[in-house]
């Protein structure tokens, strides 16, 4: 996939270039984008038949995989703030501690696939980590809208939460707004789960 679109926050910014924990952090992230690529290919395309034609879990959880597999990250880190009722908030989608010599860092990241409330309270908790100084850096990654028209119904995209960055700006924060590299109605579609706006029917698809 690309990066289309990208919103990095004064503080983000300004630990990425002085951290080198946390430009580590930023890069690995970065590159389980950049290598979530189709089967057979070098890049990633994406079938453009029709309008919410492919199911979005798939490109999340090839992305999560390369965090796993190549970077040593881990999936669903619960907050200390949110132990006393965890339905509430619910854990961060990955996570990964840094630690150099007596340098530690803690990064989250959620991969957005539900709609623009479930966005909200993504940034949210991990503006809340931030906060609470269980995070050093967060970071959101999401569709662009040009990618999401042919994604699950209703899954929100960039664009829409793009007016809310200015909350961001003092919090160490980056958001990934990512594309497809090409559209073809000859590509294979993507599985749809089987809950929230997703239709039941599930098609095969292999990861490179």
């Amino acid at each position: 996939m690309k990066i289309a679109k990208q919103y990095i926050s004064t503080a983000a910014d300004h630990l990425i270039k002085t951290n080198a924990l946390a430009a580590q952090a930023f890069e690995e992230v970065y590159s389980s984008i950049l290598n979530n690529v189709t089967t057979g290919s070098d890049h990633f395309i994406l079938n453009c038949t029709c309008k919410n034609c492919n199911g979005v879990v798939p490109v999340k959880e090839r992305c999560y995989q390369i965090l796993e597999e190549e970077f040593g990250w881990y999936r669903e880190k619960p907050l200390t703030y949110f132990h006393k009722d965890a339905q509430k908030g619910g854990p961060i989608d990955v996570y990964k501690e840094f630690i150099t010599g007596h340098s530690f860092f803690r990064s989250g990241l959620e991969f957005e696939t539900g709609n623009i409330s479930s966005a909200h309270r993504s940034m949210n908790k991990l503006c809340v980590g931030i906060k609470k100084g269980e995070l050093d850096l967060a970071m959101l990654m999401m569709p662009t809208k040009n990618m999401s028209f042919y994604l699950t119904d209703r899954v929100s995209n960039y664009e829409e939460l793009e007016p809310y960055f200015l909350l961001l700006d003092e919090v160490p924060f980056v958001v990934f707004g990512f594309d497809a590299e090409e559209y073809s109605v000859d590509a294979p579609l993507l599985p749809k789960g089987k809950d929230g706006m997703s239709p039941r029917t599930i098609r095969k698809w292999q990861y490179k």
